[in-house]
């Protein structure tokens, strides 16, 4: 195991056994199954996830530190090296500054920015989360899918799944699926197939 990957395994169990000496047991506990169950359902291979997941916070840490850019508003998920960014700004301008920071990024190939200009309402929020959480619970009710290798993600009423399956043919199903589930009015499908 390479100097990176051990520092990466001694962060996550750090974090952990924070977790665990604070009194948060339950939560720490949960989450490391929660991460362990995600883990052994994704196609990737561990060290993928990882590269992705320190991809991904590299981003997130980058939008951060841009002021004009609201990063608390913007998803970034990131499959073998390629960015998806997503959730609703307020320009166009800012919609391609996140993108030329997420560009910049050590380890990034391809960002696809899927950054919507405008807003929505509360009412469309509760809509969205509504939506997000019919789509998970038909991906998880499916024996075929493992649920939690696809990641999901609803801005107004449109459906952005991402993550890696094992054929084209799941890839396929999955998006078939979410077609027919109320409310969705669109679906964007970023899944890779290996």
């Amino acid at each position: 195991m390479g100097k990176f990957m051990e520092l990466r395994v001694f962060m996550v169990v750090g974090v952990l056994l924070a977790g665990l000496a604070s009194g948060c047991a339950p939560l720490a506990i949960g989450a490391g199954a929660g991460a362990g169950y995600k883990v052994a359902t994704d196609e990737r291979t561990v060290g993928a996830q990882l590269d992705d997941a320190t991809i991904a916070a590299r981003v997130k840490l980058a939008l951060i530190g841009e002021r004009e850019v609201p990063a608390r508003r913007i998803d970034a998920d990131v499959v073998q090296g390629v960015v998806y960014l997503g959730g609703l700004v307020e320009n166009e301008r800012i919609k391609r500054r996140a993108g030329e920071i997420a560009g910049a990024v050590a380890g990034v190939k391809v960002v696809r920015n899927n950054l919507e200009v405008g807003s929505r309402s509360w009412g469309e929020a509760v809509d969205d989360r509504r939506i997000g959480a019919r789509v998970k619970g038909a991906l998880l009710k499916d024996e075929d899918i493992r649920g939690l290798a696809v990641d999901v993600d609803v801005y107004k009423k449109t459906v952005y799944l991402s993550g890696v399956v094992g054929n084209a043919s799941l890839r396929a199903r999955i998006e078939a699926l979410v077609r027919q589930i109320d409310g969705v009015v669109k679906v964007v499908n970023q899944i890779a197939a290996e």
